[in-house]
């Protein structure tokens, strides 16, 4: 008997969990921050909206041009100095047709440093983690994958607040 009520405990906490969303951290170099972000920008069904201070990335170029022609949604805050990198794709991704907002930050020497994005309104992305081809190989950076909903709204609402005011 005792042995049947640690089954039905281990089933319920089992059954509390199965379907239940998951947090997750990656770290680079070399931790395949990247192609956890592909998967999502590939995985999009309706939006993506990404807050970054710059785009390297050819990879996530790729993807993002997929998932436009798709038919999701796409709009892209990044920094503008860093859009005039020799690096940078953010000139390719406006010749592609992408809605991009060119950003300063505030005051003379302002960024817009924000490292965040939100896919279909149901998962969050966050962190160090620049979108560039240095962040995957050669810095030490991070990126949490979250699906709470509750953040989601906080950083929707303040995408959109850095959108309408640029």
């Amino acid at each position: 008997m005792k042995n049947a009520g640690v089954l039905i405990l281990v089933l319920f906490l089992s059954l509390g969990s199965a379907g239940a969303a998951t947090q997750e951290a990656y770290f680079s170099p070399n931790g395949h921050v990247r192609n956890r972000i592909v998967e999502e920008i590939t995985n999009a069904k309706e939006s993506i909206d990404i807050a970054v201070f710059n785009i390297t990335s050819a990879g996530i170029r790729t993807a993002l041009k997929r998932a436009q022609k798709n038919g999701v949604s796409i709009r892209i805050l990044t920094d503008q100095g860093q859009s005039e990198d020799a690096h940078s794709v953010v000139g390719l991704l406006q010749k592609d047709g992408f809605k991009i907002k060119l950003i300063k930050g505030k005051g003379r020497n302002g960024l817009m440093h924000n490292k965040f994005a939100i896919f279909d309104r149901r998962l969050l992305t966050t962190g160090s983690y620049n979108w560039t081809e240095s962040a995957e190989r050669y810095n030490y950076e991070n990126a949490l994958f979250l699906p709470d909903k509750d953040l989601i709204k906080t950083y929707q609402k303040e995408f959109n607040w850095i959108w309408s005011e640029n």
